[in-house]
């Protein structure tokens, strides 16, 4: 077997250890010097074919020590790695003759593919049409670099392929597996704008899809006859050439790049062909991280929305369960809190707005406080009042007495808030809170459209501890009799009079929970 016989000077041992990662497999023949001079005895007694020079030389030296190490292996080709990546630094390094460029840090994928796209391009063209080939071809890399959306890339390439091999159609399509499971036109050149949205290719179907199906190319370089298999497939019998190349990304095809000369033109050459391959591969690394980068954003919008109504760790866990967030509710036994304050509309008239809105802030952030350090879940805040869950939408393995012991430090806590602003404002002293918790099935999700979503409960369970709320004395906590039979013994109950709560057909027997010290 034929190895490529690489030689790496390096004395980074992060870097080595990463180049061993990339190399280890069949197909190379590796050595690692830490010294210049070992490397350029090497080079001087054996034949390479690729020397990736590390961080052991300033930028500014490293062409004469490239130079040095041609000087008996003339076809030696050049891998250098740059502490950062710019058009001026390529073209510099394009000029000291070296052949392929990776900007650090990187990962052994990202390593092996350079130096694999480095050694193809070499073996199909002379030194020198490389050279004139690759500049252009890094230069294109850079931009794709700097792209921030996949649109953007594929622009980029479908304008790049078409200004290199003179094709007059082109298209690169993406998989929309949300959209029906459809390969569908990002970006083209030369199709009518107006037929490209309804352009759609299934799994397998026609040249496209079988290209994305097997993620193997197909070349047609003599136009339909060139294949008879797939010039069925062909819309345009006046096709002089055409190629059909797939993304490939590390573990799935992404897409389909279709390349077509119509009319007239030369059939692809091995050099377009490989261009093709070094392209696609450099757009599929810049789509890979658009699309990290675009996961990162999401992520994070998504823990900012979780985190208004869970503690952090609990809108972690969701975000780690990767569903869709319309899709995200189930129906579940829960505890629910409603807290509803007392006298807030005679409050309304006699404070100042602006100190009114700082004391619902306060009791609002109490209420946040002891229910996400609780284990429970912000539903949310309704005017003088809030919502909250114990249970889910993660388990609780005592989700009503969590509940019980919330409420009463969320009563002690507005209290102490009460005091505090009355100490300001005398009107502060007729404000009191109700609380209302009861126990049962609900359903927990979200509730919208994409543009806006509520994630709320929904069910009776909610309506009792809403009401309950409503009939409770300031600084009292009342509860149904199925919240009563789950809280340990410790906690001091009142059997209260039965209760025909608003909306209801029949009373129920109502108590109330002592919020003082527990025994």
């Amino acid at each position: 077997m034929l190895f490529n016989k690489i030689i790496v000077i390096e004395n980074d041992k992060e870097i080595i250890d990463l180049c061993k990662g990339a190399f280890n497999i069949e197909g190379y023949s590796v050595k690692y010097v830490p010294t210049k001079e070992e490397a350029i005895e090497i080079a001087h007694s054996e034949n390479l074919d690729l020397a990736i020079i590390g961080t052991i030389l300033p930028e500014e030296k490293r062409d004469s020590f490239f130079l040095s190490l041609k000087e008996r292996n003339p076809e030696l080709l050049g891998v250098v790695i740059l502490s950062h990546y710019s058009d001026s630094n390529v073209m510099m390094g394009m000029k000291q003759c070296f052949n392929g460029f990776i900007k650090w840090p990187f990962d052994a994928y990202e390593l092996n593919r350079v130096v694999e796209n480095t050694l193809n391009a070499a073996s199909l063209l002379g030194e020198n049409a490389l050279l004139k080939a690759l500049i252009p071809l890094y230069k294109l890399g850079e931009k794709f670099i700097q792209s921030h959306t996949i649109k953007e890339v594929l622009d980029g390439l479908v304008n790049a392929v078409a200004k290199q091999t003179g094709a007059t159609r082109i298209s690169a399509m993406l998989y929309d597996e949300k959209g029906g499971g459809y390969l569908r036109i990002v970006s083209s050149i030369g199709i009518d704008g107006e037929i490209v949205p309804k352009i759609q290719k299934k799994f397998g179907e026609k040249i496209a899809g079988w290209v994305f199906e097997k993620g193997e190319p197909v070349i047609l370089n003599g136009g339909p006859k060139d294949n008879p298999e797939f010039a069925s497939f062909l819309r345009h019998k006046s096709i002089v050439a055409a190629i059909s190349f797939p993304f490939k990304a590390r573990d799935k095809t992404l897409g389909v790049l279709n390349v077509s000369k119509v009319e007239e033109g030369c059939p692809f050459s091995d050099v377009d062909i490989e261009m093709l391959s070094v392209i696609c591969g450099q757009a599929v690394m810049a789509i890979e991280n658009v699309m990290a980068i675009d996961e990162r954003t999401e992520k994070i919008k998504t823990r900012a929305i979780f985190e208004q109504y869970v503690a952090p760790e609990v809108a972690e866990l969701l975000i780690s369960r990767g569903e869709n967030l319309l899709d995200l509710g189930e129906v579940k036994n829960i505890a629910v809190v409603f807290a509803d304050m007392r006298k807030f509309t005679s409050l309304v008239s006699h404070v100042p707005l602006k100190a009114l809105r700082g004391f619902l802030n306060s009791f609002f952030g109490l209420f946040a406080d002891i229910t996400f350090s609780s284990k429970g879940t912000l539903d949310k805040f309704l005017g003088d009042a809030a919502l909250a869950i114990f249970g889910a939408p993660l388990s609780h393995d005592d989700p009503v007495n969590a509940a019980v012991m919330a409420s009463i430090e969320i009563q002690k806590g507005f209290h102490d808030i009460q005091q505090e602003w009355a100490a300001g404002d005398k009107s502060f002293e007729q404000a009191g809170l109700g609380v209302g918790i009861s126990y049962g099935e609900v359903f927990l999700g979200n509730v919208g459209s994409e543009k806006r979503l509520d994630y709320t409960v929904i069910g009776t369970a909610v309506n009792i501890a809403q009401r309950l709320a409503s009939e409770a004395s300031s600084g009292q906590i009342l509860i149904t009799e199925t919240v009563k039979t789950f809280l340990r013994p410790e906690f001091l109950i009142n059997r209260e009079l039965n209760l025909l709560l608003r909306g209801f057909d029949e009373s129920m027997p109502i108590y109330s929970v002592y919020v003082g010290e527990a025994r």
